[in-house]
């Protein structure tokens, strides 16, 4: 009977194990391409790049783009949170790291539009301008990556749990 548990928990461990690790590899999946789809749009302008922050020099897109990159970085940061304040401490850990894995999607994605969005701007005017915000969501694109601590203390779990991730 005991060695049946103890598979059992292996199992599980296993199992959460590979759910982080999933999460991580679409972290880095999402980071990789904004990273390069703005080095590439980079190389294409590298000859004409101009930095220009006067609005009408660039419009439409200045005023609109980056305010909607900073849009979905407070976005993003808001859903997040509301995601993983709904997820019940009675839940199973299952079900916890199910939602979790929504509610970083959800993020992850607000943050990769906001930044694609800008390296659009920077590509269609070639104004290095746009490369800030694209930077911004990015870093936070980069910072949120999950891992077992943050799992950890956004879900709030405790030890028979956090054994098992």
């Amino acid at each position: 009977m005991r060695k049946a548990i103890g598979v059992v928990k292996a199992y599980i461990k296993i199992h959460m194990n590979s759910k982080l690790k999933t999460l991580q590899i679409i972290h880095l999946a999402l980071c990789s391409g904004v990273f390069l789809f703005a080095m590439v749009t980079i190389l294409l302008n590298k000859d004409r790049m101009i930095f220009d922050a006067k609005f009408e020099n660039t419009a439409p897109f200045n005023p609109i783009f980056p305010i909607i990159g900073l849009i979905t970085l407070g976005i993003s940061i808001f859903l997040k949170n509301q995601f993983i304040a709904k997820i019940s401490s009675s839940d199973g850990l299952d079900s916890k790291i199910t939602q979790y894995q929504s509610a970083f999607l959800v993020s992850s994605a607000l943050l990769e539009g906001g930044a694609l969005l800008n390296i659009v701007g920077f590509l269609i005017t070639t104004n290095a301008f746009f490369l800030i915000f694209a930077g911004i969501s990015l870093f936070f694109l980069i910072r949120s990556r999950p891992t077992k601590d943050k799992v950890i203390s956004d879900l709030q779990l405790q030890y028979p749990e956090t054994e098992a991730l």
